[in-house]
Order: structure tokens, then sequence, then C-alpha cells
């Protein structure tokens, strides 16, 4: 059955979400440019994603909104027609490898590397938008509850609406619709593999460790896609990407740029 590290890693990930949201919003050390709003600042936004995860993650694998703990697996298993754990044959340390690649590791990298690459707050974002509607459509299609909703629907679809708000309204030069559904679309793709992935184990195709390194090296497909992006292509208009947000220049520059005269002819 399940590891205590199972059971636990939710709650380390919610102390994590508390700390990151106090930094977020109280200080500037997760902002990339300060001549930028933060909420429109692609490294804050980044950080965003991962906070916003992390509370969801808490939902799915700690408490549920209707109280239940640890309840995502027993969701996804009986959706499955699979039974509730111990009956259910998906290995217990495969949401491990989905959650720890994905929000520990991949999450935090783009974040990281957005201070160079602005694309890169927001690729993530692909995952954030697509698992929105993975918990939205079924609660809408059945009537009822599944673990991840409530965080979904408070903080995924706001977060998600301005994130793409930001990306086409917000940035100079734009990075344009098509990069916007690039990220998209590797969202629908990482969401899709995880039952393709079950799937194939369930019948025998793979085994259980090809199944859990499948995960990791979808959660790297995030990064892979995301640097692609950054290239230019024809149907971008190869439109160059800044590499780094905006800055102001210091006063003392402003100051001097006053006091050089002007000549006229």
């Amino acid at each position: 059955m399940f590891s205590a590290f199972d059971v636990e890693f939710a709650w380390i990930g919610l102390g994590a979400a508390i700390v990151l949201t106090v930094v977020l919003l109280a200080s500037d050390a997760l902002r990339g440019s300060r001549a930028l709003s933060r909420w429109k600042d692609p490294a804050w936004l980044g950080w965003v994603a991962v906070v916003v995860y992390l509370f969801h993650n808490f939902e799915e694998y700690g408490i549920a909104a209707d109280g239940a703990h640890h309840a995502f697996p027993d969701s996804l298993c009986t959706t499955l027609n699979q039974g509730a754990y111990p009956e259910c044959p998906i290995p217990t340390e495969f949401y491990l490898f989905v959650n720890i690649g994905l929000i520990w590791v991949v999450a935090v990298i783009c974040a990281l590397l957005a201070r160079k690459h602005l694309l890169m707050g927001f690729a993530f974002y692909g995952i954030v938008i697509v698992n929105c509607f993975f918990h939205i459509v079924p609660a809408l299609a059945t009537g009822t509850y599944n673990p991840g909703l409530l965080t979904a629907v408070v903080m995924f679809l706001p977060a998600s609406a301005w994130m793409i708000s930001v990306f086409l309204k917000h940035q100079d030069p734009p990075l344009g619709k098509w990069r916007l559904l690039g990220i998209v679309a590797v969202g629908v793709a990482a969401n899709g593999s995880l039952p393709l992935t079950i799937n194939l184990f369930l019948n025998d195709v793979i085994s259980r460790p090809v199944l859990d390194l499948l995960q990791l090296l979808n959660a790297s497909l995030i990064l892979l896609v995301g640097a692609l992006l950054l290239r230019p292509a024809p149907f971008f208009k190869r439109r160059r990407l800044p590499l780094r947000p905006p800055s102001s220049p210091p006063s003392g520059a402003r100051a001097a740029a006053c006091l050089v005269p002007t000549t006229h002819p």
C-alpha cells in the first residue's frame, strides 16, 4: 500500500505553497523585473503556477473539499473501473512519479528559467489550463464532485484566464497566439498521456518501471517544447523574443540624460 511519503508529500507541498504565497505577495524576491507590474511579470506568474498547483495537489492527495483524505488515487481507479485500493492494480508510486517530476521539478525549473527566457514563465500553464477542464467537464457531466475540482475552479480557472490575457495583450513584442496554442497542446499531450500509459500498463504492454519512467519523460516534455517555442519559426512571423524582462534605467542615469545639452542646427 501507500508509504508514509505517498501520504505526506501533499502536506509538504501545502507548506511550500503557503510560504511561496507570502513571498510572492510581500516581497520582490520572485519577480523577474521591477519595471513590470508583478501581475504582468512572466517570472512572477511562473511561480504563481507552482503555487496554485501545490494547493491543487493538496486537495487531491491531502484533504479533499468533501473531507476525504488522499482521495485522488481511489477516484482515478474507480473512474478506470479498477476498484479502489488495495484492489486497484495501478502502482502506488505512480502518483509520486507524476507529481514530484511535474510540479516539484519541472514547474520550478520553468519559473526559474523565466528570469532569462520570458516564455518559460508561461510554459507550465499548459498543464494548468488543460487539467482545469479535466476536473470541471466531468463534474458538469456527472453532477458530482471529484478531488481537485474546488481548486480547479477557484485557482486554475482565474489563473489560466489571466495568463492568457497577459500572454496575448501585455508582452512586447507580442508572443503570438501560435505559441499559446503550442503551450496548450503540450498540456493536452501531457495530461492525455497519463490515462494512455496507465492503460498500456493494465494491458501488460509496458512494465511497472517503464510506466514510472514515462511519467518523468512526460514531465520533461514541457521543458523541451518550451525551449523549442523560444526559437523563431515562419508561422511565428520570426518575432524575436526578449531574453529578459525590461528593466528601468537607474535614476542616476535618467538624471544624467536630462543634463546632456542638445544642439540645434
